[in-house]
């Protein structure tokens, strides 16, 4: 759970009373986009065993114009008795500000700073944010997500802006070589974790797959569904498919496909399923719809596991279900409006595998201070501006 304040010059509550064991982690803060949902997963798992500072850097804040429309569903969490506190701190948008918040926040009682970089947004802080953090003389990590994108959106792209960090982590083995060739022989130690991986899912079909898994006879949800892809207009409808799965004894559940605007282009599923029979389902849809999941939900597991975007649609604010999972929407089931936005958003999402929320507390304990000796040989100092 974190303390925000607004004022950059507060001192952080969170002082080592002997040594260097506090952690800084600086990235983006929203909780309308995955990379600030992410930093949010890596700060709340180092927060269990470690003192976390955390920095909100959202230099271009016009990337969530109108993504508050599709809230979160691991933001939608409330903190429970065993989460920990953390104190948050926005950035300046100016430089020069920036860069005195950094020095003022990474005292000497942090042993290391961490900074989340995603390809193809603005980052380049991160140059800044090492500088402080070396000459505190903390160690300073870059961590930065791998993503299915062309070149200029990959981790290797961002190498000189990299090039400060004791400790690179990526997520895709592959970058991690293209990384340790760019830097050389003395360059800083780059490695893998499974956690900053959002590849892995076989990209875009030549249809978008809308999966909508709705309980049985469960008439309400089915017309939010029904109304919800019928707002999809009629020049881009070609492009879709709508699977709805739903035990069904009320024979009103047809009627209402049948008389549905875009019928042609949706499937009814009234079958038992088996395990395999699920999975192939979701392993190759676009995105997943799941009415009011329990939190033992067979089909809200089987997303996670392939790490697809998924909507959760419910009529009560906090959700059963999601925790950690960076990849899950929240909709309101009687509002077709609400489900479409939120379906649209994780169609945009489509290209992503998303992690499992149990990743987190491996990447925590990769990144948590701890007695060790690299072999990352420390450069010239980056600009301080």
């Amino acid at each position: 759970m974190a303390l925000i304040t607004e004022n950059p010059l507060l001192i952080d509550p969170f002082k080592a009373s002997d040594g260097r064991d506090a952690v800084v982690v600086a990235g983006p803060g929203s909780s309308f986009t995955v990379p600030g949902l992410i930093v949010s997963e890596i700060v709340q798992a180092l927060a269990k065993s470690t003192p976390v500072t955390r920095i909100e850097v959202d230099v271009n804040s016009d990337l969530i114009t109108g993504l508050h429309r599709a809230p979160s569903l691991s933001a939608a969490h409330e903190p429970d008795e065993n989460d920990h506190f953390y104190a948050t701190h926005r950035a300046p948008a100016n430089a020069r500000q920036r860069l005195q918040l950094f020095r003022r926040l990474i005292g000497r009682d942090v042993a290391t700073v961490i900074a989340y970089a995603w390809p193809g947004i603005d980052n380049s802080w991160i140059k800044q944010f090492s500088s402080a953090g070396r000459a505190a003389g903390a160690l300073t990590v870059v961590v930065c997500a791998s993503l299915p994108q062309p070149s200029h959106a990959k981790a290797s792209s961002l190498a000189g802006t990299f090039a400060f960090a004791d400790v690179i982590l990526v997520g895709d083995v592959k970058e991690a070589e293209e990384l340790r060739a760019a830097f050389g022989r003395w360059g800083p130690d780059v490695e893998c974790h499974p956690a900053l991986s959002l590849t892995g899912r076989n990209g875009r079909h030549s249809r978008l797959e809308i999966t909508a898994f709705l309980p049985k006879d469960g008439v309400e949800s089915l017309k939010t569904v029904l109304s919800a892809f019928d707002a999809i207009p009629e020049a881009w409808i070609h492009d879709y498919r709508l699977q709805i799965v739903m035990r069904y004894n009320d024979r009103r559940v047809a009627d209402m496909v049948d008389d549905r605007y875009h019928r042609e282009y949706v499937d009814l599923v009234g079958d038992q399923m088996t395990s395999k029979d699920l999975e192939g389902m979701v392993s190759t849809s676009s995105a997943i719809g799941i009415a009011n999941p329990e939190v033992d939900s067979r089909v809200f597991s089987t997303a996670i596991s392939s790490g697809i975007g998924t909507v959760v649609m419910g009529d009560v604010k906090l959700p059963k279900v999601g925790r950690g999972y960076v990849g899950g929407l929240l909709a309101d089931v009687k509002s077709p409006a609400s489900l479409h936005v939120a379906l649209s958003h994780a169609l945009r999402l489509g290209d992503l595998r998303f992690p499992n929320p149990s990743e987190w507390d491996g990447l925590a304990r990769r990144l948590s201070p701890a007695p060790r000796q690299l072999a990352a040989i420390r450069v010239s100092e980056p600009s301080n501006d």
